[in-house]
């Protein structure tokens, strides 16, 4: 079974990171960091990059490049569909802000940690293992949902 790409996206494309992440693709991203900095990560890590930066069409290059023509995030996302096909298997598996794995927490341990609104209307948490940051199935999870099924992923 082939494993699942990995990305690196350009400081322009911040959000489509955010995206692939919510998605459960690990996935580089840095919002001030150089072209020659970026392909030196990819290149380390197999890392496929996605950019909007003409510097890597100027140049012949030891990664696979996807250059994205489109500006919406939902056009982008396509594009990137397109080539590398999406899938929603492990979606919401990654933190959106850090790229490292979350994994479920005990409801005990979040009262002090979410407002308590959440708190006493939810009863799954999941905790990035890196940053600390809580998530919970609320409906910003169900507006992620929805987005991706109007545009067809």
């Amino acid at each position: 079974m082939k494993s699942k790409p990995k990305f690196a996206i350009d400081k322009m494309l911040g959000r489509v990171a955010k995206w692939l992440r919510l998605l459960g693709y690990d996935t580089f991203y840095r919002n001030k960091i150089r072209s020659i900095t970026l392909l030196s990560v990819a290149q380390s890590e197999d890392r496929i990059i996605i950019t909007k930066d003409h510097y890597f069409l100027k140049h012949p290059l030891p990664v696979p490049i996807l250059f994205l023509t489109t500006n919406t995030l939902e056009q982008q996302l396509l594009e990137i569909n397109k080539k590398y096909p999406l899938q929603m298997k492990k979606a919401f598996s990654r933190c959106p802000l850090c790229n490292n794995a979350t994994t479920p927490i005990e409801k005990e341990y979040v009262k002090r940690l979410v407002p308590e609104y959440v708190f006493s209307t939810q009863e799954h948490f999941y905790q990035c293992i890196h940053c600390g940051k809580i998530y919970w199935n609320g409906t910003h999870l169900q507006r992620a949902l929805a987005f991706l099924e109007k545009i067809g992923l």
